[in-house]
């Protein structure tokens, strides 16, 4: 089975969606697995060399050239699509997607053969424009260097972490407050330079800063922490993501304090994870600080456990080597 992957460059979504189980695919001899990276050549290349055809979200300038040369050689497409196409105005992207993007995200899902997605809920939207629908959550390749990385030595002062992009602003909102005055180090990670990761910076000036890296390189922060903290805006376009920091969190067996909406409400059976209820961070984080450092230890296992369990990588591909199989029939 020849599989056709088109990507413009490695993100961290490519790198999660695309990258990781696809290389797992092309090492384990399941598939034959191309990379072509270049949207130029998009249009210039023999599409029926090739089985399947895979993408995520939406192809570019372009993208109605490139979904109509891949129609013309009647080879089957599948979309990844890992988040909401309807974005807050809050976010950075608003404009952007409002002005042709959503649209070109909903066509590549509805003239798809089919279409792989995160959880459940988004699955519930996209189903409205594409019914063939199938779940591969976010996993880990545990064996990539970045998640195998030596843990820093312990420090009196508890360290609590947080990963992310500077679409989570508003998210950060409901810790900067909450965390004034504790007795701890908050590491944010992620930082580049510019106006909203400033704006960042100075509602939380007690933060460590650490500057944002390569997606091959990202997961290695997490080694710094006793525990991970990751608040999210209850609004729809979050509740359509993944728990995807939750199994990055677990890849060093931390525990991690989640807002008490979805997507992380999907790990309630998860001990690694302590859901924040009304937006009570400062006595969530106090209490992780309480239990100790053994019992957090604990709950960094059971993280693991569950992520190894329901976010298994190998389980996952089966999942999505089915759907191909029945595509290039």
């Amino acid at each position: 089975m020849k599989l056709l992957i088109l990507t413009d460059g490695i993100n961290g979504v490519v790198y999660h969606r695309l990258f990781t189980p696809h290389l797992r695919m092309q090492i384990d001899g399941q598939a034959d697995v191309s990379v072509c990276q270049s949207q130029e050549e998009w249009l210039t290349l023999d599409y029926r060399a090739f089985d399947l055809v895979i993408f995520s979200r939406w192809l570019g300038a372009r993208h109605y050239d490139v979904l109509k040369k891949i129609a013309d050689s009647g080879t089957p497409y599948v979309v990844d699509i890992d988040d909401y196409w309807v974005l807050p105005k809050y976010n950075p992207a608003y404009w952007v997607y409002r002005k042709g993007i959503k649209q070109g995200v909903k066509d590549a899902i509805n003239y798809a053969d089919a279409v792989i997605t995160t959880t459940p809920a988004l699955a519930k939207e996209i189903r409205q424009i594409n019914e063939n629908v199938i779940i591969a959550s976010n996993c880990l390749d545990y064996t990539h260097k970045q998640w195998e990385a030596e843990p820093m030595e312990r420090t009196d002062k508890v360290k609590v972490g947080w990963v992310g992009g500077v679409t989570h602003e508003e998210d950060l909102k409901l810790i900067a407050d909450q965390i004034k005055g504790m007795d701890i180090e908050f590491y944010i990670c992620g930082y580049t330079p510019g106006e909203i990761w400033n704006r960042i910076a100075k509602s939380m000036p007690d933060a460590k800063i650490v500057e944002g890296t390569s997606v091959f390189e990202y997961g290695e922060v997490y080694r710094h922490f006793d525990f991970v903290v990751a608040p999210l805006q209850d609004t729809k376009f979050n509740q359509c993501k993944s728990e995807l920091k939750i199994v990055e969190a677990s890849a060093y067996k931390k525990p991690i304090i989640c807002s008490a909406v979805y997507p992380y409400l999907y790990h309630q059976a998860n001990d690694g994870v302590l859901l924040v209820t009304q937006n009570d961070w400062r006595t969530a984080i106090q209490k992780m600080i309480d239990v100790g450092h053994s019992v957090r230890q604990s709950m960094g296992v059971s993280n693991y456990d569950y992520c190894q369990k329901h976010h298994n990588l190998d389980l996952h591909n089966l999942t999505r080597l089915q759907l191909y199989k029945s595509l290039c029939k």
